[in-house]
């Protein structure tokens, strides 16, 4: 009775799942039939089948993906030698004609040599042998290593990671050499198959939390990851919380700080971003120089960062509840200026306000979409024709001109742009509060945010919180204390 090996000819390759426990056949014709079934007739996918030879055999890779001049060098010079020369063919002696210094995998089934050849390896078949081999020749072009675009430092390595998971864990390693450094590989998505890595600090990660992490990635359901902001979407607790609770950085020095911390990343194939979790609301105020400048200087410029994140979403509901109920609140002679510059503008304070934030977003939009030559160019001048524009045209005062200038220019502070996209949207929110109920309603909306604070999560840590500055073991919180802090007598007997 003939051994099934899969499910029936018709449905090979239709879905993932039909052609991941087909046995490899000892017959080179039927093996030839699935990899035509399953991997179809497209132009880049290459299947050299040797029917002639004393041993027949069959070559499997796709072009582009693996370095096709290794191909002819280490598979086939070396095996058409050994035919052409041997007296004696046998084919359990092929795969020792190999010359390849990688390790060859062996796969008794299709479906890791179909996900082997899909990630730029090459698949060999010997007529005979109901073993298929996976042959590691991946070759593809790849980016530089370069300097970050989006966290840039004035003191600091230049180093940002690419789009390699290879490289990037090099990059890592570099900065830890420390066995307690370790990776652990996932796939997710049933379409893209994406490589997703889990990098930790075996004897600092919170096991918990680790564990967490690997059983909702391993069982996370989708078609398609192509970024970690997508997994950074699905593994998020608080689903209706503008606050995001994942740093995204592109610099191998924050990650590798971050790893030393008890920190745990997530690196995606195809992406030079990498996720960092748990984290706190305090540390979205640290930037990456901050550890390589004066510790009264770093902790300085994050009390301006937190300034900046509360003029940013707070100044422009400021100014209308000021000018619309408390008038008192303002000296009577700048309470006459802006009386004297609202003169002749058409709209309330709030419509006034909302037109001119309406316009900035617009900008700052077009600004980021442009080509990078002329983008700013754009937002620059665009942000003062308009706006000396519109105060010439009576739409709107000088003075709103200037504070949605301020809000604008403090938006940038913050070190991570995720973070600065909870204080724009709450801001359009906080306006509509100021206009209806004034500065009791501000209040009662800082009360209700920061009870929002206390009760998000990072990955069940709670996210509202900082280890204690001067007893805790980190020394990095709000304010960064010196490195020899810990080395003082006070910090000892504090401890104790």
């Amino acid at each position: 009775m003939k051994k099934n090996r899969g499910p029936s000819k018709a449905r090979v390759g239709t879905e993932k799942a039909s052609y991941q426990n087909i046995e490899v056949s000892p017959d080179s014709n039927e093996n030839f039939f699935y990899l035509k079934e399953i991997l179809g007739d497209s132009m880049d996918v290459k299947i050299l089948y040797f029917r002639d030879r004393p041993v027949p055999f069959i070559v499997c890779f796709i072009e582009g993906l693996v370095n096709k001049s290794q191909i002819d060098l280490s598979i086939l010079e070396p095996v058409h030698r050994w035919q052409q020369t041997s007296p004696e063919i046998e084919a359990p002696e092929f795969m020792e004609q190999i010359e390849v210094s990688s390790l060859v995998h062996e796969f008794k089934t299709f479906g890791p040599l179909i996900n082997g050849i899909l990630k730029g390896q090459v698949a060999i078949f010997v007529n005979s042998l109901t073993i298929g081999y996976a042959v590691p020749l991946e070759h593809f072009p790849l980016r530089a290593i370069d300097e970050p675009e989006s966290q840039t430092t004035v003191r600091g390595p230049r180093e940002g990671f690419v789009e390699s998971l290879q490289i990037n864990t090099t990059l890592l390693r570099r900065r830890i050499s420390n066995p307690a450094l370790r990776f652990h590989m996932v796939q997710i998505g049933s379409l893209t198959n994406t490589s997703v890595l889990i990098a930790y600090m075996h004897n600092l990660a919170d096991q918990e939390v680790l564990n967490d992490l690997m059983n909702r990635l391993s069982t996370m359901t989708t078609d398609s990851v192509f970024e970690g902001g997508m997994i950074e979407e699905m593994l998020n607790e608080n689903r209706y919380s503008p606050f995001p609770t994942f740093h995204s950085s592109e610099r191998p020095d924050v990650v590798a700080s971050s790893l030393t911390e008890g920190k745990i990343a997530i690196l995606v194939e195809g992406s030079p971003f990498v996720l960092l979790t748990p984290i706190t609301f305090v540390s979205f105020f640290q930037a990456a120089e901050d550890i390589y400048n004066q510790y009264d200087l770093s902790s300085a410029i994050r009390i301006v960062r937190v300034l900046a994140f509360l003029i940013s979403f707070s100044l422009p509901a400021l100014y209308i509840a000021v000018t619309t109920f408390h008038q008192e609140l303002v000296p009577t002679q700048l309470l006459v200026s802006l009386a004297a510059q609202r003169e002749g503008v058409p709209f309330p304070a709030f419509i006034e306000t909302l037109i001119m934030e309406v316009i900035f977003e617009i900008l700052r939009e077009a600004g980021i979409r442009m080509p990078r030559p002329i983008g700013s160019a754009v937002s620059i001048v665009g942000a003062i024709v308009i706006g000396e524009s519109a105060v010439a045209a009576g739409l709107v005062s000088p003075a709103i001109v200037i504070v949605v200038s301020l809000t604008a220019i403090s938006s940038f502070v913050s070190p991570f742009y995720a973070f600065s996209g909870a204080a724009r949207i709450l801001r359009f929110v906080l306006m509509v509060i100021a206009t209806t109920t004034g500065i009791f309603g501000m209040i009662m909306f800082y009360i209700l945010l920061l009870t929002h604070l206390c009760s998000l999560k990072s990955m069940g840590k709670p996210y509202f919180t900082s280890p204690k500055p001067l007893t805790g073991d980190a020394n990095d919180t709000m304010l960064r204390l010196p490195f020899w802090w810990k080395n003082t007598k006070l910090y000892k007997k504090i401890k104790r």
